[in-house]
């Protein structure tokens, strides 16, 4: 992976601040929507069947204890967080510890499935990106758990499919600003297709270039794509227009900065942006849009809402939003008194 000349140190990144299911990047004063929570806002229908199918698996598979739970008056602990930061450690038990038999904590058990399962997922695809990444500096597949196996040798297809070389990736897992807009986000990589590699580069060449496939690979040419790893579980491809918001994203910020660095260099020009689809059983490349029209149409949209949310949502469900006339009153009467000066203090008698 090549690596930009030395640039003048850019404002100081302090790292990523999450606030419940919200990312922002800390940089310099700048706190900066990450580009997954802009995209986030939008509704995930497949999600939500998702959450709905692994709770009823867990209610069947537990059936027996379900129909227990049921006999059973609730604890009043079931939402305790006793437990972990600022209580005690996990494998203790105390008076106010849930009872994990009573019905409200078998309802909420079942209900949780779906995020024992996100967090899973997101670990096995962080770990896949550790081992993209590492292999983009040294061309080698570092040591990794059985559980990211699959994934691994679905991304081992994809660079032999493609003829890529750690020279390939221009950058990986950098971080890209835009001030102006108000987002950060962690792009997985800028890599660089050469259609005299293989069939299936010159035929990715072909469909950006619009030149034959044939011909692209006798002239050898190149292009420049925003790249982004998926890890999926289930079986046969399957994308999402988020995902196309996210590269997106990514494509369009202005300023991306050198890992592990303070270092600012300008956004390569890109000729435009592709999903790769880890499966255990394979791998599959999707070019997305990334124009103009779907940065100003569908990206902005869903950063500007998120930002509302976030900024201003609350407020517009206050009950203190629409203040009585005469408590507006008695409010600007109190601040005029406390900003009045303090009368002068009396001099104190001369001494005798």
């Amino acid at each position: 992976m090549t690596i930009a000349a030395e640039r003048p140190a850019a404002p100081i990144f302090h790292g990523v601040d999450t606030v419940e299911d919200q990312r922002f990047y800390l940089i310099g004063d700048l706190r900066l929507i990450s580009v997954t929570t802009a995209t986030g806002v939008i509704e995930k229908e497949a999600l939500v069947r998702w959450a709905a199918s692994l709770a009823a698996q867990a209610a069947f598979a537990e059936l027996p204890s379900v129909v227990i739970a049921s006999r059973i008056k609730p604890c009043g602990n079931t939402g305790s967080k006793c437990a972990g930061e600022g209580g005690h450690d996990h494998t203790e038990r105390c008076a106010r510890c849930a009872c994990g038999e009573c019905k409200a904590c078998m309802a909420a058990w079942i209900a949780r499935r779906h995020s024992v399962h996100t967090k899973r997922r997101s670990d096995e695809g962080k770990a896949v990106h550790d081992v993209v990444e590492w292999w983009s500096y040294t061309g080698e597949i570092k040591p990794h758990d059985e559980d990211i196996a699959p994934y691994v040798k679905a991304f081992q297809a994809f660079i032999a499919d493609y003829g890529l070389t750690p020279d390939s990736f221009q950058v990986s897992e950098a971080l890209v600003v835009n001030r102006e807009a108000g987002y950060a986000g962690t792009c997985d990589g800028i890599v660089e297709i050469d259609a005299s590699a293989t069939v299936a580069a010159a035929k990715l060449v072909s469909r950006v270039t619009g030149v034959s496939w044939r011909k692209a690979k006798k002239l050898g040419l190149k292009i420049l794509l925003i790249i982004d790893f998926k890890t999926r579980e289930g079986e046969e491809p399957k994308f999402y227009p988020e995902q196309a918001l996210q590269v997106t994203g990514y494509r369009h910020a202005p300023i991306i900065r050198i890992k592990n660095s303070d270092v600012e260099e300008p956004m390569p020009a890109t000729d435009g942006g592709m999903l790769v689809q880890l499966r255990p059983d394979g791998v599959t490349v999707r070019m997305v849009v990334t124009s103009e029209e779907t940065y100003r149409d569908g990206f902005l949209p869903a950063l500007a809402l998120t930002k509302w949310l976030i900024e201003s949502g609350p407020a517009a469900v206050s009950r203190n939003s629409f203040v009585l006339p005469e408590t507006i009153a008695a409010r600007a009467r109190k601040a005029a008194k406390d900003a009045a000066p303090a009368p002068a203090a009396e001099p104190a008698p001369a001494a005798a």
